[in-house]
């Protein structure tokens, strides 16, 4: 493999990254506010579930459960990473 077939690959790679990060932030961003709060300081921001809790003046059972629906939401509408989407070519 030559330099020009690395650099391509490598493009490719962060092409197909960068898409289905896109497409995860899409399905966040479709999330019900509540549990878009909570996925962004707990994931996003590195809150502790008490800080997210404080933050959000909401008890810690309840970010844990709109983290848990969040997640469960998510798992339903999951887009595998570097697959392509139906009706695209490899």
């Amino acid at each position: 493999m030559d330099i020009d077939e690395v650099s391509t690959s490598h493009e490719s790679g962060d092409f197909e990254s960068r898409r289905w990060q896109l497409q995860v932030m899409q399905q966040v961003g479709g999330l019900p506010e509540a549990q878009r709060n909570a996925v962004f300081l707990v994931y996003v921001e590195g809150f502790t579930y008490q800080e997210a809790a404080n933050t959000l003046a909401v008890p810690v059972g309840t970010i844990m459960s709109r983290l848990a629906t969040a997640r469960q939401t998510l798992a339903k509408s999951a887009v595998t990473p570097f697959q392509p989407q139906q009706g695209e070519k490899k």
